[in-house]
């Protein structure tokens, strides 16, 4: 008869120890330390049944909390435990189980179906860990017949209360009709696999009787295991694109959408978090931003990252509310929070401007004099416009060409005649001047300045010809002053 002592490593009937990946749960062979007492159970020794004669160790144990499972009685009366020569005798398993002993989810008959459930401690959290355990539908004391439990690991230290990690109700075939010497029916023993990710250092992991009223025995329990599965990654926001910081935070002015951006994610080496589900969670402080899909406004946006690790906010998802302020993205992964986070802001409101051509027409000669088309710049609010970027875009093919004046200059003039010039950038094309940190000279709404730029006609300029020139002014684009190209 087996001792009720807990065996120990190496010992015969030990579980199996993996010092590089040990089994996260203590006496998954159900060995420490039932009571096999002939007294107790009429139809064989080998099963502990009832009261104290369980008496399992490093397991939860009683009663289910189903209709035909209340508490009650002694936590002992709802499961029975099965030592390992009964239970695994003529089974094909037999040399699968590291000398497992099992459990039968009900007790001392119907109206005793009870849960066996452990703490599982030390986790890792975003890592999976792979469950493993046995089950076979009971084989004495009663026909062979259909069982089914409910397996489950929650967050947290207890078995109620937790969010749910993973669960499954098992439906356990019924045994073989054929007997057995020792008056039992012949063993059936199923391996299953599960998985979960952690959550934080705590789990609980529960095995709970679901079988129908009517019955004495349950399903059967043996070799459980929890192993880790794949190490947790310390996957962080390692940028964006537009690139941003604390100093530098993506920016759009209140009442506004932002326009799109990148996030990346990567790993402790750098490596990328590729093709996963991410959400983003705004932290929108008191600025009443938000994001916008769907006809909602929510606070939080998932999508799945590229191979290369960037996830992408599309122009507009991302709505800035009406104050003025900072505000931070977070980013969560299998229920874990990620390292860094997303500075944003938003700004003041944005002053829009329009633009015209300006002025009248202008003639050009081939070869002949230089002339200053140019736009009109309208003030449509009465915040300050901040300072632009500006292009200026010859008509393709039609002969003319910017002229250095000291520079390829901008002139903006404001409506009381007062001047200031650019110097700007000539495209290797020649088509194309480029300006930064243009000031527009606007002072209120309604207010007015104007822009030009010097070009001529060459000598190859296709006549009569009537173009424009292209000006671009931050986002918004107009056609110049009309120009007369003749012979």
């Amino acid at each position: 008869m087996p001792s009720n002592t807990p065996a120990q490593p190496g010992s015969a009937g030990a579980p199996v120890v993996d010092d590089q990946n040990p089994n996260l749960v203590k006496d998954g062979g159900f060995q420490a330390g039932p009571r096999f007492n002939a007294s107790e159970c009429g139809f064989s020794q080998a099963v502990a049944v009832g009261g104290d004669n369980v008496r399992l160790v490093y397991w939860d144990y009683g009663a289910s909390g189903n209709s035909n499972g209340q508490p009650g009685a002694n936590p002992g009366d709802y499961i029975d435990v099965a030592n390992h020569e009964y239970s695994f005798a003529q089974s094909d398993a037999e040399g699968e189980v590291d000398g497992s002993n099992s459990v039968d989810l009900v007790g001392r008959g119907n109206g005793r179906h009870g849960y066996v459930g452990q703490h599982l401690a030390g986790l890792i959290p975003g890592a999976q860990y792979d469950v493993t355990f046995w089950a076979s539908s009971p084989w004495y004391n009663e026909p062979p017949h259909y069982t089914s439990m409910h397996y489950s690991v929650t967050d947290g230290r207890v078995r109620e209360g937790g969010k749910s990690l993973d669960s499954d109700y098992i439906a356990v075939p019924q045994a073989r009709n054929d007997p057995i010497p020792g008056g039992s029916w012949r063993r059936q023993w199923k391996q299953y696999r599960k998985s979960f990710i952690a959550q934080s250092p705590d789990a609980y992991l529960a095995f709970t009787d679901e079988t129908a009223d009517g019955y004495w025995t349950g399903t059967m329990l043996a070799c459980v295991a929890v192993r880790l599965s794949a190490p947790a990654h310390d996957y962080r926001v390692a940028g964006t694109d537009p690139a941003s910081s604390a100093d530098a935070p993506l920016t759009a002015p209140k009442d506004s959408p932002f326009g799109a951006f990148r996030v990346r994610f990567l790993d402790e080496t750098n490596q990328p978090l590729s093709g996963q589900d991410v959400t983003l969670r705004l932290e929108p402080h008191s600025t009443g931003s938000h994001f916008s899909y769907g006809g909602q406004a929510p606070l939080t946006y998932a999508a799945k990252t590229d191979a290369g690790g960037w996830l992408t906010v599309p122009a507009g998802t991302l709505q800035a509310g009406p104050q003025e302020g900072p505000m931070q993205i977070t980013a969560r992964f299998r229920g874990t929070d990620l390292g860094g986070q997303i500075d944003l802001r938003v700004g003041a409101a944005a002053s829009r401007f329009a633009l015209s051509p300006g002025g009248t027409p202008v003639t050009l000669t081939r070869a002949g004099e230089t002339r200053y088309p140019g736009i009109q710049v309208r003030a449509e609010s009465d915040g300050a416009v901040g300072p632009q970027k500006v292009r200026v875009t010859l008509p393709s093919g039609r002969g003319l060409a910017f002229v250095s004046e000291g520079g390829y200059q901008l002139t903006i003039m404001d409506a009381h005649f007062a001047t200031q010039t650019y110097t700007g950038v000539l495209q290797a094309d020649g088509q194309v001047l480029a300006f930064e940190g243009v000031y527009l000279a606007l002072h209120g709404k309604g207010s007015t300045s104007a822009a030009w730029v010097a070009v001529k006609a060459l000598p190859d300029a296709p006549v009569p010809a009537d173009v424009t020139l292209t000006f671009q002014v931050g986002d918004q684009t107009s056609p110049s002053t009309l120009i007369h190209v003749r012979p």
